[in-house]
């Protein structure tokens, strides 16, 4: 029997660069797949059939469905008192976030990517408070607001809620906005900087990932294209926008999906605290379910709207 050519089986079976990134694309999405269909599709399936139900719960049997249609979805809408409201607040609080956790992270990521030392060092400081904000510190923020919450029911004032407002005072006076109209800024634009001044400590907590995947995306780049520009005669201002920028660009949707998903499922969105706060209540598991399904289509809505956005200014780089 005739042998098959050793180096003809190596050609068949090498692969293109697109067919690899697709093996690549499927080896990381297989996992998510299959915890989808086989743990959370049921989950979700009951999920939506609870908001179209009175979900009653007995001692019993453990809890039975009366049938009320859109009911929920009307009481949420038209008769809840800050429902709609919180959602505005919500896709507010998003829009004013995703500008400057963008500029934030990419801003950081162009400097971590220099040669300096401590470089790695420095990369892991401000990747620190992605790890402690996961759970153990979220907890003892938590633990803190219900301290100070209990002080100031007693008629004291914390030293962390004084710092707040005097915080709060200094960001938001009127001096502070005089200096910034000063400089030829427009009322809107001045109030937006203290509003970013204001929430600071959120922006650095909430922009880790988002500059890990842009300091990825830099690095994959290819130093001798900075050299030929370099010969050239190309600035290091020159050099960001015509090849960093760029080539960087498909990462910003990426990261701007990644904040608005994580800006409206944050713990500490008020929409979220809401339906948490439903859940909880005598018979409220209907209603919540109807809440987060709603939610979840307006959150769809926003990420769609602002992918199609953004992706008239990305370019893709062609490979084979």
């Amino acid at each position: 029997m005739k042998k098959a050519n050793p180096v003809f089986v190596r050609r068949r079976l090498s692969l293109s660069f697109r067919q690899k990134k697709q093996l690549t694309y499927w080896a990381f999405l297989i996992p998510f797949l299959l915890g989808f269909f086989l743990i959370m599709l049921g989950i979700y399936i009951n999920s939506l059939q609870y908001s179209f139900n009175d979900v009653i719960i007995d001692g019993a049997d453990g809890f039975h469905l009366e049938w009320l249609g859109w009911e929920n979805y009307n009481y949420a809408l038209n008769k809840d008192p800050n429902f709609v409201t919180n959602i505005q607040s919500s896709i507010v609080t998003m829009l004013t976030n995703i500008p400057l956790v963008i500029l934030y992270s990419l801003m950081i990521a162009v400097i971590l990517n220099r040669e300096m030392k401590g470089r790695t060092f420095f990369r892991a400081v401000f990747f620190i408070p992605v790890i402690l904000a996961t759970g153990f510190m979220t907890k003892a923020d938590l633990n803190n607001m219900v301290s100070d919450q209990m002080w100031n029911n007693m008629g004291v004032a914390t030293s962390a809620a004084t710092d707040t407002e005097m915080a709060n005072g200094l960001f938001n006076s009127v001096e502070m906005q005089n200096y910034l109209t000063s400089f030829g800024l427009s009322p809107e634009i001045s109030q937006y900087i203290l509003t970013a001044a204001q929430n600071i400590y959120d922006i650095v907590n909430i922009s880790g990932v988002q500059m890990v995947i842009f300091l990825a995306g830099i690095q994959s780049i290819s130093p001798a294209i900075y050299e030929s520009a370099s010969i050239d005669g190309a600035t290091a201002w020159e050099s960001f926008w015509l090849i960093t920028f760029p080539m960087i660009s498909p990462l910003i949707i990426v990261n701007v999906v990644y904040t608005v998903i994580d800006s409206f499922t944050s713990s500490n969105n008020i929409i979220m605290q809401q339906i948490q706060e439903q859940t909880y209540q005598s018979n409220g598991m209907g209603l919540a379910s109807a809440m987060a399904w709603f939610y979840f289509l307006v959150v769809a809505v926003c990420v769609i709207i602002i992918t199609l956005i953004i992706r008239g200014y990305v370019y893709y780089q062609q490979r084979d």
